[in-house]
């Protein structure tokens, strides 16, 4: 879905990675920003760092990533029913790390 790809625009002289869904406003104006889904924007990280050349970095983030979903240990919903965008995030790393 939008909350888990990641957006590139790559040019000849410059490239560009973003969260496909921007930067979910509506959220912040609703006062649920901290439960926003940061896939999104960890994908488009993976896809920088494949561009410039980490692709051993961008191997260990998209098989963190695999885990995290797999294990569902943190469920990102956009709600106060799932996890924080800073818990998962958190988790994440730590999964990084692990690796």
């Amino acid at each position: 879905g939008v909350g888990t790809a990641g957006s590139a625009n790559i040019g000849d002289k410059y490239a560009m990675f973003e969260a496909i869904h921007g930067s979910a406003v509506r959220m912040i104006e609703t006062g649920r920003g901290q439960y926003a889904n940061p896939t999104s924007l960890f994908k488009a990280v993976e896809m920088m760092l494949r561009h410039i050349g980490f692709v051993e970095k961008a191997d260990r983030l998209a098989k963190a990533m695999q885990i995290c979903n797999e294990e569902n240990k943190y469920v990102i919903t956009g709600r106060d029913d799932g996890a924080t965008c800073k818990e998962y995030s958190d988790y994440l790393m730590s999964v990084i790390e692990s690796l």
